[in-house]
């Protein structure tokens, strides 16, 4: 359910507030599948409950009056580093889907990663003015139609590509199980269609996922991307290492959300061993369980060059379609600028490790 009165965001005023509306006016199947984790939910709670177990030292007087939240990625200015993680199927959160999602990062200078299973067509974000966007792909058994895609994305303006490696299944949920909820296979996949595949439906092109991605798939995509490769789904450092030497520009610390195996370790965790390992030879950026501007900033502190959000836009999303959207996260912006006053750094590169004391 999409709420119309867009004055109803007067009254929320934190992420939270967005999260408790989505829940509340979403049908019980949708909200499940947005929020729910795999499993019972362990590695989705383990996310949040490790961003929120580091401790801030602040660092005092240090003239923090002004504020430079820009950041630099992939050699590319950003001004700031919270980013629109890939979701698919937005059209069942709100009509105008990934239009309305992509039109909200924009609105908060944000940049957004597009998924292969985004509701919006190249051809669409072409039409949004000042979209700064990646594209996010999955591999498919069809290596024709992953080079169509790769190729499409950079010729509509996509400015690195991410490859997902994490769906070698999909992850089981059980929330889903218990709701019933199920995507509609006879939706045709935007993207997929538009680079002409002869049955884009999303049951065929689903099937068509390949769950046998290796070290190869990887060299394939280097092979045709003219932009920068990002590898998503890392949670090793040696895997990381890996991908920098055979080619990637960076890795993206994930564990899908949360939502695809239970009891895999945290992104926080992680991130430690994946910055250790990379050691600066690429970009490392980290999403899953981050909601507020301290997490960001603890984020930039362990290592990361920026974050990727998900569900909150998501739930912006739901709420109130491109103003909600911006709205999230401006939220997310302001908490982070204010985090940074608070902890003593006028800039991104005064965020450094010593502010923190990370769980023993």
């Amino acid at each position: 359910m999409i709420l119309p009165i867009l004055g109803y965001m007067s009254g929320l005023v934190t992420i939270d507030d967005f999260a408790t509306a989505f829940a509340l006016f979403e049908s019980e199947g949708l909200e499940g599948y947005v929020n729910g984790g795999s499993g019972t939910g362990l590695t989705m709670a383990s996310n949040r409950a490790a961003w929120d177990a580091i401790e801030i030292r602040p660092r005092i007087l240090t003239g923090v009056g002004s504020r430079d939240l820009t950041t630099v990625v992939l050699g590319t200015q950003e001004k700031h580093p919270i980013m629109v993680a890939p979701v698919g199927f937005q059209g069942y959160v709100h009509a105008d889907g990934a239009r309305a999602l992509a039109s909200g990062a924009v609105a908060a200078g944000a940049r957004y990663c597009h998924s292969t299973f985004g509701g919006a067509s190249f051809a669409d974000l072409e039409q949004i003015d000042g979209l700064r966007w990646w594209f996010q792909l999955y591999s498919f058994t069809d290596a024709g139609l992953n080079r169509s895609l790769i190729e499409r994305a950079q010729e509509a303006g996509a400015e690195a590509i991410v490859l997902t490696v994490d769906l070698a299944a999909l992850g089981h949920r059980d929330r889903d199980a218990h709701t019933g909820f199920a995507l509609r296979g006879n939706r045709q996949v935007a993207c997929v269609a538009e680079v002409g595949h002869p049955d884009p439906k999303l049951s065929s092109v689903w099937n068509s996922l390949d769950h046998d991605i290796s070290w190869e798939t990887l060299q394939q995509v280097l092979t045709v991307a003219t932009v920068p490769v990002l590898v998503k789904g890392v949670l090793r450092g040696d895997d990381a290492a890996t991908a920098i030497a055979q080619g990637a520009a960076g890795v993206i610390v994930s564990n899908h959300g949360g939502r695809q195996l239970d009891t895999a370790v945290s992104t926080q965790r992680a991130l430690v061993d994946v910055v250790e390992a990379v050691d600066g030879r690429g970009e490392v950026l980290v999403d899953s369980g981050i909601r507020y501007g301290t997490d960001v900033v603890k984020a930039l502190g362990l290592g990361a060059s920026a974050v990727l959000v998900g569900r909150p836009p998501l739930w912006g999303l739901g709420v109130a379609g491109h103003e909600g959207v911006a709205r999230v996260l401006a939220l997310m912006v302001e908490d982070f600028d204010r985090a940074m006053a608070l902890v003593g750094a006028s800039s991104v590169g005064d965020i450094t490790n010593d502010l923190f004391v990370l769980p023993r």
